[in-house]
């Protein structure tokens, strides 16, 4: 191997880093419905789903605390300074996002829920290109971001499509997306003076602690599971603690106009893995055709070259 290929694999190993994340976020529908299956959960009640999601991130933070070594070389730690971003982050990223999604989807339908919540990234796109003095809005990132949509509203053709505006139904799902917007800026910004992976487990954790209180003083309620139900958990927790831990170590290294749009991707892999598992019927033209507009949005986006560096104010 040439040290110019050795040096264009170096380059571009974070897209399939990127890639990776959102295959393991893609795995977690179908997985979340086994999971709740396991637990014999009643999901009528949306506070045993945030009850369940409680347990699964508080679990996962604890994780990412073990694998910040692996990945970054550094041990993981707490210091006053990362009170104020720790508790931003939880109320955006785990708590804030996650119940306002979950109330939501309660009155909305999942593909309805699927497309609304895939506006985090034009969300994040817009408020990049504000805040952070390396991001530009450009035309190419405006039709990137709209491929990226309309791939995800195609993927959902043949499901009953029945938009409305309903504060406690679509208004919450868009409150969700508008969270997860900032809060890849705001990690974005912090990762800059602190280890990301630590900044991940501590929000976490502590986002994952709100979501189970709302969840039980809800209501909510997880039976005992079986085997079974607690491997789905397991797994539920490994793949958020190394999706969202490596999730931040690209947020800190790249522009973030240019990660986000990756995550246009997660319903694409959703549709591949409840195939796998569900036995989904995913293979039609909608499939093809929002695969197509996605990675056409992805080139587009990470066509451009922007300079990112630490001392950016972001």
């Amino acid at each position: 191997m040439t040290d110019q290929s050795t040096q264009n694999i170096k380059q571009y190993s974070w897209v399939l880093a990127a890639i990776f994340c959102t295959m393991l976020w893609g795995s977690a529908s179908p997985m979340i419905k086994m999971g709740y299956r396991y637990f014999q959960m009643d999901t009528s009640n949306v506070f045993n789903i945030i009850l369940f999601a409680g347990v699964r991130f508080f679990g996962a933070g604890l994780l990412t605390l073990l694998i910040s070594r692996p990945l970054t070389g550094e041990k993981p730690s707490f210091n006053k300074a990362m009170t104020g971003p720790v508790l931003v982050l939880a109320l955006t990223q785990t708590a804030g996002q996650y119940i306002c999604f979950y109330l939501g989807l309660a009155v909305v339908t999942g593909s309805v829920g699927a497309i609304l919540s895939a506006t985090n990234i034009f969300f994040t796109v817009i408020i990049a290109t504000i805040f952070m003095r390396s991001e530009k809005l450009t035309t190419q990132k405006i039709l990137a971001t709209l491929l990226a949509l309309v791939g995800i509203i195609v993927l959902n053709l043949d499901s009953n499509l029945n938009f409305a505006f309903r504060l406690n139904g679509e208004g919450f799902v868009l409150l969700s997306a508008l969270a997860n917007a900032f809060a890849s800026i705001f990690m974005s910004r912090f990762s800059q003076k602190h280890n990301p992976i630590s900044l991940t487990a501590y929000q976490f954790i502590l986002g994952g602690a709100g979501l189970m209180l709302v969840g039980f003083f809800g209501g909510g309620r997880l039976n005992a599971p079986g085997y079974q139900g607690i491997l789905v958990l397991a797994y539920l927790m490994v793949l958020s603690a190394l999706a969202y831990g490596i999730w931040s170590l690209l947020l800190k290294h790249h522009p973030t106009s240019h990660v986000v749009i990756f995550h246009a991707l997660v319903p694409v892999w959703g549709s591949l893995f409840s195939w796998l598992f569900m036995g989904d019927q995913i293979w039609n033209w909608q499939t093809l055709v929002a695969l197509l507009s996605i990675v056409i949005g992805i080139f587009l986006v990470n066509k451009q070259k922007e300079k990112f560096t630490a001392e950016d104010p972001a």
